[in-house]
């Protein structure tokens, strides 16, 4: 399918030195499925009144297929680009090693069409909350991007630590044992 293209040259340096390119992949088009279905049939329908508003469905599907389209990721052995827009194109970066966590979303509707969305929760201010999709085969693209994550994480030595509260017995607080001291 013309969803999802691995780069041909998967291994060539991108930007900074060593940064290689390990997929580039568009928005699904079979997403619009449930877009075209609907605008066909109201486009019949309207073209049996007669008029030229018969048009208009086919028109806006056309709109909403190009944006669609006209999203993309690449995801580098030290980043995801998200580039997107119409009018106006927009590039989004975000740094492999501010990536928190992953979720991974499969809708009924989208799982019929063999698609999800990933989702990425990241430290970076300007895109705390990222959406990559829907896209075909949601779970290895996961996969992929988690592990060029933990790699980029450990190259950078990027080490993040949890810190629970003292009085918070979910996490092994105090227990009715003394103070709220910590052990030293």
């Amino acid at each position: 399918m013309a969803e999802t293209t691995r780069d041909a040259a998967q291994d060539t340096p991108t930007g900074a030195a060593g940064e290689t390119v390990i997929w580039k992949i568009r928005t699904a088009l079979r997403a619009t499925f449930y877009i075209w279905v609907p605008a066909i049939v109201l486009a019949v329908l309207l073209g049996l009144v007669g008029g030229p508003l018969a048009a208009v469905p086919i028109v806006l599907a056309l709109v909403w297929t190009a944006w669609r389209w006209l999203t993309s990721y690449e995801l580098t052995s030290e980043r995801l680009i998200i580039r997107s827009g119409f009018l106006v194109r927009k590039r989004e970066e975000v740094e492999l090693f501010r990536v928190r966590d992953f979720s991974l979303s499969r809708p009924l509707h989208w799982l019929v069409l063999g698609l999800g969305t990933v989702g990425l929760t990241t430290r970076d201010q300007s895109a705390p909350n990222i959406l990559i999709g829907p896209i075909a085969m949601p779970e290895t693209r996961l996969d992929e991007l988690r592990r060029a994550t933990v790699a980029r994480q450990n190259r950078v030595r990027f080490r993040e630590v949890e810190v629970s509260s003292a009085g918070d017995e979910t996490h092994g607080g105090d227990h009715g044992h003394g103070g709220g001291a910590l052990p030293g």
